[in-house]
């Protein structure tokens, strides 16, 4: 008999569930990879059942090798099954394909899935995907899939792109054509051919009698629809999940299956792990607090294990230079394991170059190596180019239309046609077609850009923005180029940040391409690092010591398109956490000033700030876990 597990009596009572459909619904550390392997030990110890005939489920492959991992620290002598959904769902598939001879090919996030989706891109729009554009495209495709969106959906939902549908379309012909399929496809297959072969559904409703899925909170409708199809008549399905958890819902997560789950199987048990091992209680009834402003949820209690030590903080700073230099300073003087989290991965640059500059080591989940090719960075880089080597055509052709020079598309093709040795400010000048006044805005932008080559890059940076009109531009533009102006502020403000300490655009420049290299090849390993940079999506299942959330900025988180209810209810559910990855400090960041402007507050800043507890509630009561 394996060593029984220490257990609360929640998860002790959870644990024991044999048959038919249960729901438990676990707070953030509240130790359910323990009550899954314990329920797992119980079911072939105690209820005799064959540990093959037993399948766990997972959203993401780090959960189910954590439980693999965790599971074999036990020495346990039964073998189980730790998968993810898509894994399950690819051995369907491909035991299918060798069955019928097919001969379909996976399509991964490879350099070919993108030229595919380029192609298609640029039929409709003319311009190549960027980086940003690939992965919102990607995100598109998954949640057209996972929620079976149909052409009438779109104005329901806020895509990036108004030919969405017309582009998924594109895609899945070439897809049928060329033989090919991806990981989105992986359900819809599996699903397809169970329905299809009510033999095969046969032998997999009899091999797995028992299904555990973890992290359902972030499962997709058609996942939900595979698992169900999987179920025997017993409907013996044990499924843990947060909906608080639920944050991903821009790929299809569905956890609206959860908050109906009584309503689809009518004899459903629902259980509760209520206790947090993780994080002091002032964050525990911080992050309730917060998170009970979401009316879409399960009303659910959360007790803290571990006593009141220091309460969640809220500092405000000048500016993105002196929040940095603190981040900086508390990195040198904690020993513990710190998380640094934010909203978009635009947050860790400057903050990244500051720790590059100052040898500290840390390690980086999704480096922001795209915001280095940003077309934002890319204009300012142009500028700086410009005044730099004034003959640069490239340059100019970028930020011609970009400035308050007045300059036509006449002018434009002018100086690319007659520049011949000439700098662009001097063919300006010299177009024999000006009017008087039009040939002094040349002369005034010819100065200009002599002016910017002698400033420093944060001096550089405000004078494009001011003197030579480029806010304007983006202020007249944010509706056609769909972004806030805090959007744009919060790239300036990281720009100037790295430009800071550099004496000239050039050093700016170098900068900028040494950071890229180091983006791609210096982070330390996760295991070895002391200082966690991630995107609060990207933390998700992780806890730290310390956890400093920085950029919860108006128009950013939540963001600016984000006020639809569900929308809305999804950037909290995030908030939530990476408030709730603390164990013993969070501190909330904030700035007054961005990129020169007064930085108001966001709504969580304010959610955040109004939270007030009494002694009692922050009181510490003891508490013994039982043995199961």
């Amino acid at each position: 008999m394996t060593a029984k597990l220490k257990l609360t009596p929640n998860q002790a009572e959870a644990s024991t569930h044999f048959k038919g459909p249960a729901l438990t619904l676990a707070i953030p550390g509240s130790g359910k990879t323990t009550l899954l392997i314990s329920r797992l030990i119980h079911l072939v110890e105690n209820k005799l059942v064959d540990p093959s005939n037993i399948l766990t489920l997972t959203f993401s492959k780090a959960s189910a090798e954590d439980m693999a991992n965790r599971y074999e620290t036990l020495n346990a002598p039964y073998k189980f099954q730790f998968m993810t959904i898509h894994k399950f769902a690819y051995g369907i598939f491909k035991q299918y394909n060798a069955q019928t001879g097919q001969q379909m090919q996976l399509l991964d996030d490879s350099g070919r899935r993108f030229h595919i989706l380029n192609e298609i891109f640029k039929k409709y729009y003319t311009t190549s995907l960027t980086e940003d554009d690939y992965e919102a495209f990607t995100n598109h495709i998954g949640l057209i899939y996972n929620l079976k969106l149909k052409r009438e959906d779109q104005s329901s939902y806020d895509f990036q792109f108004d030919r969405i549908f017309d582009m998924v379309s594109d895609y899945h012909i070439y897809k049928k054509k060329h033989q090919l399929f991806d990981f989105d496809d992986m359900i819809y297959y599996a699903i397809k051919i169970l329905k299809a072969n009510p033999n095969a559904l046969n032998f997999y409703q009899t091999k797995y009698a028992y299904i555990q899925v973890d992290e359902a909170q972030d499962t997709s409708k058609l996942q939900f629809e595979l698992i169900e199809l999987l179920l025997g008549p017993d409907k013996n399905l044990f499924i843990v999940a947060d909906d608080d958890q639920s944050i991903y819902g821009f790929r299809g997560a569905f956890p609206d299956y959860l908050l109906s789950f009584k309503e689809r199987f009518k004899t459903a048990t629902v259980y509760y792990l209520k206790d947090n091992f993780r994080s002091d209680a002032a964050i525990v009834f911080t992050a309730q607090s917060i998170i009970e402003k979401n009316e879409h949820r399960f009303d659910k209690p959360m007790s803290p294990i571990h006593k009141h030590e220091q309460s969640p903080l809220f500092k405000n700073f000048d500016d993105l230079i002196d929040r940095n230099q603190y981040l900086l300073d508390q990195i040198k003087k904690t020993p513990d394991s710190i998380a640094i989290l934010y909203r978009n991965r635009i947050s860790a640059l400057s903050l990244v170059n500051l720790l590059n500059q100052n040898q500290v080591e840390y390690y980086i989940k999704d480096p922001p190596i795209a915001e280095l090719d940003h077309w934002l960075l890319k204009d300012i880089l142009a500028f700086l180019n410009l005044a730099l080597i004034p003959q640069d055509l490239e340059s100019f052709n970028r930020i011609a239309f970009k400035t308050n020079g007045y300059i036509s598309k006449e002018m434009l093709q002018h100086v690319n046609e007659h520049i011949r040795g000439k700098t662009v400010f001097r063919t300006l000048v010299d177009i024999p077609f000006l009017e008087p006044y039009q040939s002094r805005t040349q002369e005034r932008l010819m100065g200009q850009f002599e002016e910017l080559k002698l400033l420093r890059p944060y001096d550089a940076i405000a004078f494009i923005e001011t003197e030579l009109g480029y806010l304007d531009y983006l202020k007249k533009n944010t509706t056609r180029l769909g972004i806030s102006m805090n959007f744009a502020r919060t790239r300036l403000d990281a720009y100037k940040a790295i430009g800071k300490s550099l004496k000239s655009g050039f050093d700016f420049i170098t900068r900028i391409d040494s950071l890229r290299d180091h983006l791609r090849t210096d982070s330390t390993p996760v295991h070895q690092a002391q200082v966690t940079l991630s995107t609060i999506h990207g933390s998700k299942g992780l806890e730290f010591h310390s956890v400093f959330m920085i950029d919860v900025n108006d128009q950013i988180f939540p963001g600016f398109n984000s006020q639809k209810k569900d929308a809305l209810e999804e950037e909290r559910r995030l908030f939530y956490v990476g408030l709730t990855r603390a164990k013993k400090r969070f501190e909330l960041l904030h700035t007054r000033f961005m990129n020169g402007d007064f930085n108001k507050n966001s709504l969580f800043i304010e959610e955040f700030l109004s939270q007030k507890f009494t002694e009692n509630a922050l009181d510490h009561i003891e508490r013994k876990a039982s043995i199961s």
